[in-house]
Protein backbone atom coordinates (compact mmCIF):
# COMPACT_ATOMS: atom_id res chain seq x y z
CA UNK A 1 0.00 0.00 0.00
CA UNK A 2 1.34 3.38 -1.01
CA UNK A 3 1.44 6.13 1.58
CA UNK A 4 -0.14 9.44 0.62
CA UNK A 5 1.74 12.62 1.33
CA UNK A 6 -1.21 14.89 2.10
CA UNK A 7 0.94 17.99 2.45
CA UNK A 8 2.35 17.43 -1.03
CA UNK A 9 -1.17 16.94 -2.42
CA UNK A 10 -2.28 20.16 -0.73
CA UNK A 11 0.63 22.03 -2.31
CA UNK A 12 -0.02 20.55 -5.76
CA UNK A 13 -3.72 21.36 -5.71
CA UNK A 14 -3.05 24.84 -4.34
CA UNK A 15 -0.83 25.45 -7.36
CA UNK A 16 -3.64 24.27 -9.64
CA UNK A 17 -6.10 26.64 -7.99
CA UNK A 18 -3.73 29.58 -8.37
CA UNK A 19 -2.95 28.65 -11.97
CA UNK A 20 -6.66 28.59 -12.76
CA UNK A 21 -7.45 31.89 -11.05
CA UNK A 22 -4.22 33.86 -11.03
CA UNK A 23 -3.35 36.52 -8.49
CA UNK A 24 -6.91 37.86 -8.47
CA UNK A 25 -8.12 34.70 -6.74
CA UNK A 26 -6.43 35.66 -3.45
CA UNK A 27 -9.46 37.53 -2.07
CA UNK A 28 -11.88 34.69 -2.81
CA UNK A 29 -9.48 32.14 -1.29
CA UNK A 30 -9.17 34.24 1.86
CA UNK A 31 -12.96 34.44 2.21
CA UNK A 32 -13.34 30.72 1.50
CA UNK A 33 -10.71 29.84 4.08
CA UNK A 34 -12.52 31.96 6.67
CA UNK A 35 -15.80 30.17 5.98
CA UNK A 36 -14.08 26.78 6.18
CA UNK A 37 -12.43 27.59 9.50
CA UNK A 38 -15.51 29.13 11.09
CA UNK A 39 -18.34 27.06 9.61
CA UNK A 40 -16.87 23.87 8.18
CA UNK A 41 -16.51 21.92 4.95
CA UNK A 42 -20.14 21.94 3.84
CA UNK A 43 -20.43 25.70 4.40
CA UNK A 44 -17.22 26.19 2.43
CA UNK A 45 -18.77 24.45 -0.58
CA UNK A 46 -22.01 26.36 -0.17
CA UNK A 47 -20.04 29.59 -0.10
CA UNK A 48 -18.19 28.74 -3.31
CA UNK A 49 -21.44 27.70 -4.95
CA UNK A 50 -23.25 30.88 -3.93
CA UNK A 51 -20.94 33.48 -5.47
CA UNK A 52 -22.94 35.78 -7.72
CA UNK A 53 -20.64 38.61 -8.81
CA UNK A 54 -19.28 37.76 -12.23
CA UNK A 55 -15.64 37.75 -11.12
CA UNK A 56 -16.12 35.74 -7.92
CA UNK A 57 -18.49 33.34 -9.67
CA UNK A 58 -15.95 32.69 -12.40
CA UNK A 59 -13.12 32.19 -9.91
CA UNK A 60 -15.25 29.88 -7.74
CA UNK A 61 -16.15 27.81 -10.81
CA UNK A 62 -12.44 27.44 -11.54
CA UNK A 63 -11.62 26.49 -7.93
CA UNK A 64 -14.31 23.94 -7.06
CA UNK A 65 -13.16 21.21 -9.48
CA UNK A 66 -9.71 21.28 -7.89
CA UNK A 67 -11.19 20.77 -4.43
CA UNK A 68 -13.21 17.84 -5.79
CA UNK A 69 -10.10 16.42 -7.44
CA UNK A 70 -8.15 16.70 -4.22
CA UNK A 71 -10.83 14.71 -2.43
CA UNK A 72 -10.65 12.05 -5.13
CA UNK A 73 -6.96 11.55 -4.32
CA UNK A 74 -8.04 9.92 -1.06
CA UNK A 75 -8.42 6.13 -1.43
CA UNK A 76 -12.00 6.10 -0.14
CA UNK A 77 -13.09 8.52 -2.86
CA UNK A 78 -10.98 7.50 -5.87
CA UNK A 79 -13.98 6.09 -7.70
CA UNK A 80 -16.34 8.89 -6.70
CA UNK A 81 -17.80 11.06 -9.40
CA UNK A 82 -18.04 14.55 -7.97
CA UNK A 83 -19.29 17.50 -9.99
CA UNK A 84 -21.06 20.76 -9.30
CA UNK A 85 -24.36 18.99 -9.96
CA UNK A 86 -23.93 16.48 -7.13
CA UNK A 87 -21.26 17.99 -4.87
CA UNK A 88 -23.47 19.25 -2.06
CA UNK A 89 -25.35 15.95 -1.80
CA UNK A 90 -22.09 14.00 -2.05
CA UNK A 91 -20.48 15.97 0.75
CA UNK A 92 -23.51 15.81 3.04
CA UNK A 93 -23.90 12.05 2.48
CA UNK A 94 -20.25 10.93 2.36
CA UNK A 95 -18.14 13.49 4.20
CA UNK A 96 -20.29 15.06 6.88
CA UNK A 97 -21.63 11.71 8.11
CA UNK A 98 -18.28 10.45 9.41
CA UNK A 99 -16.40 12.61 11.91
CA UNK A 100 -12.95 11.22 11.06
CA UNK A 101 -13.48 11.82 7.35
CA UNK A 102 -14.92 15.27 7.98
CA UNK A 103 -11.93 16.31 10.08
CA UNK A 104 -9.48 14.91 7.53
CA UNK A 105 -11.13 16.78 4.67
CA UNK A 106 -11.32 19.97 6.72
CA UNK A 107 -7.60 19.82 7.52
CA UNK A 108 -6.71 18.97 3.94
CA UNK A 109 -8.82 21.78 2.49
CA UNK A 110 -7.53 24.24 5.05
CA UNK A 111 -3.90 23.47 4.21
CA UNK A 112 -4.65 23.65 0.49
CA UNK A 113 -6.38 27.02 0.78
CA UNK A 114 -3.57 28.42 2.94
CA UNK A 115 -1.02 27.37 0.33
CA UNK A 116 -3.22 28.78 -2.44
CA UNK A 117 -3.59 32.10 -0.64
CA UNK A 118 0.16 32.48 -0.27
CA UNK A 119 0.67 31.28 -3.84
CA UNK A 120 -1.78 33.87 -5.17
CA UNK A 121 -0.11 36.55 -3.08
CA UNK A 122 3.28 35.56 -4.54
CA UNK A 123 1.83 35.52 -8.06
CA UNK A 124 0.62 39.07 -7.58
CA UNK A 125 4.07 40.42 -6.83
Amino acid sequence: MTMLNLDQLAAQYAQKIVAAGGAEIENLITKTLGVLQEQGVYACLLFLSSRTSSNEKSLAEKSRPHLYGLLQELPAFREAEISDANALAFFSDNICGDLDTLLLVRELYEQTLIYARYGAKAAGK
